[in-house]
């Protein structure tokens, strides 16, 4: 039987996992060959909670698109129904998702960065989505919504995981601490590679 991944990504109030709180999560899964379902919603502001001008500048998502969401814990309770056991979780930057969602009791086992695939596979490149989507002319057509990175890290996966496979880099339950960006969460069951900061030119 193929793999069964799921594909998440989180919009959110902010970067401090400790302080903000989702507002909206997709996750597609697949064993890359078929398509098993779709999962998208909005998360509720909780009491006292304000979205930002900037994450809506960012994202798009307003207050009122929040009124009608679930509640964080809801949510979390459905994604962990909608993976299931066997899945392995994908994100891009996947100690800044699976923080917010250690905070919900939301912990999986198996899970692939593929900001941490891009730094092993293509060192000396910037490991952003945006930047590694342009390098692999994967289109990201509007970046900061969940779903539309979601689709995009599907493609990201696609194109690297084969890449590192082939030159034996082990990237599964992998993240990459770099003096640029020091890991502020690691994720459970995590291994850290420790790599040099990304140089332009």
């Amino acid at each position: 039987m193929s793999e069964i991944y799921t594909f998440i990504d989180l919009e959110t109030t902010g970067l401090d996992y400790e302080k903000e709180q989702i507002i909206e999560i997709a996750a597609v899964k697949t064993d890359l060959e078929r398509e098993y379902g779709r999962f998208q919603t909005f998360v509720h502001l909780n009491a006292g909670r304000t979205l930002s001008e900037e994450i809506t500048k960012l994202t798009g998502i307003t207050t009122d698109d929040l009124i009608g969401g679930i509640h964080p814990h809801d949510m979390s309770v459905a994604l962990d129904f909608f993976a299931g056991t066997e899945s392995t979780f994908v994100a891009h930057n996947a100690p800044f998702d699976l923080a917010f969602l250690a905070g919900l009791e939301t912990e999986p086992r198996r899970f692939v960065c593929t900001r941490a695939l891009a730094k092993l596979v293509e060192p000396t490149e910037s490991p952003s989505l945006k930047d590694v989507c342009a390098r692999h002319g994967i289109d990201l057509t509007g970046h900061h919504r969940a779903m539309n990175d979601v689709l995009a890290t599907i493609e990201v996966f696609r194109k690297l995981a084969p890449i590192a496979e082939a030159r034996g880099i082990e990237y599964r339950n992998v993240v990459v601490d770099s003096p640029e960006r020091p890991l502020t969460f690691v994720p459970y069951n995590a291994k850290v590679v420790e790599v040099p900061p990304h140089r332009e030119g």
